[in-house]
């Protein structure tokens, strides 16, 4: 959605909570102390009434925004700002976009809505193929560490763990399954896929991604969480290291390949991992700088969910529409995440 169809739809505070009344009735409104289910609007009250027990639901109850200030109109147009543009967003922009005097409540609110397309992207598993790797993001120097020498390498403390899972296939395969269909969009898939394929010397495609911060680079770390993430009939490729040895007594196969040469095991076995760590680390860079490892989960959870969801700009039907997509998350989930957990002054966040 662009931002006169915004403008179009959501001119005003009303038309906000009328559409995401209308959300929440879809989706069932079930009442916090009843448990009953049906409910009816008090217009003036921008509450459900819960018709079993009478008890009032306040129309934000139990989503992202329970308990914000914020209007809903301000939500909707961060959410629109955020599914709109294909890079990330800082708070500091969309405080600036929105005219909102006071920092905290935006970047708050932009918390709460990565903490929640983590929550989303949590529900799916990856599977078929994928490549996985680890990779190394730059970050602030904890407070504790700071006027310590700096470490280089594996354990800097101006680095943190991530682990990268990405769902590919060889571009062969996904032709012939195209191919063997007959419909008019999957004979329109190949070409597309094969005039793709033509402008780059990489020879798999990506399909879904993850990324999760960890602790440690330990074997029963990642086995805890690529099981977790990933489907049993699964093939696993990964490069040489030792924390690996364990994919292959849980997964259909896990596929090693030792790096005698790097430059050709990431062309050719683990090329989309790469690909993804590089853009997703750019990308937090050059809007964040270095951020605070407490949060690099949160900036990783935007990244990922946009980058699965990359293909439904170039559609019309509404049901791709990415706004729509994350008011409904918003009406599912509550997040977790709250102001004071944090001790930070305005300046340390962008």
């Amino acid at each position: 959605m662009i931002l006169s169809q915004f403008e179009g739809r959501f001119p005003t505070e009303e038309s906000c909570v009328s559409y995401f009344r209308d959300i929440r009735l879809r989706q069932g409104v079930i009442c916090p102390k009843c448990g009953g289910n049906t409910c009816k609007w008090l217009h003036g009250r921008k509450a459900f009434q819960c018709t079993g027990c009478g008890y009032s639901i306040p129309l934000t109850k139990g989503t992202v925004m329970e308990h914000s200030k914020l209007s809903l109109r301000t939500w909707f147009y961060a959410m629109h700002l955020m599914t709109s543009i294909k890079q990330v967003l800082s708070a500091k922009e969309v405080q600036y976009q929105l005219r909102i005097d006071q920092y905290p409540p935006v970047w708050l609110m932009m918390m709460k809505l990565r903490s929640i397309m983590g929550k989303r992207e949590s529900i799916y598993q990856l599977s078929d193929e994928v490549e996985l790797d680890e990779a190394f993001f730059p970050i602030r120097t904890p407070e504790d560490a700071r006027g310590q020498k700096i470490k280089r390498g594996v354990g800097s403390q101006q680095q943190a763990k991530v682990l990268v899972i990405v769902e590919s296939k060889p571009v062969d395969s996904i032709l012939c399954e195209y191919l063997s269909m007959t419909t008019v969009q999957s004979i329109e898939k190949a070409g597309k896929l094969t005039a793709s394929s033509k402008r780059q010397t990489i020879g798999k495609v990506v399909h879904y991604i993850k990324m999760f911060v960890i602790d440690n680079l330990s074997s029963e770390t990642l086995n805890k969480i690529v099981r977790k993430h990933v489907e049993k009939d699964t093939v696993i490729i990964t490069d040489g290291s030792s924390s690996h040895v364990k994919f292959k007594e849980y997964f259909k196969r896990h596929e090693q390949y030792v790096e005698y040469n790097v430059d050709d095991v990431v062309k050719t076995n683990l090329p989309w991992v790469h690909v993804v760590i590089g853009r997703c680390r750019n990308g937090i860079a050059a809007i964040h700088g270095e951020v605070d490892k407490q949060f690099l989960q949160l900036y990783l959870n935007e990244f990922c969910w946009k980058f699965n969801r990359r293909f439904f700009r170039d559609s019309n039907e509404p049901k791709y529409d990415l706004f729509d997509r994350l008011v409904k998350i918003a009406a599912c989930y509550t997040s977790d995440i709250k102001w004071r957990d944090y001790d930070f002054t305005d300046d340390e966040i962008i």
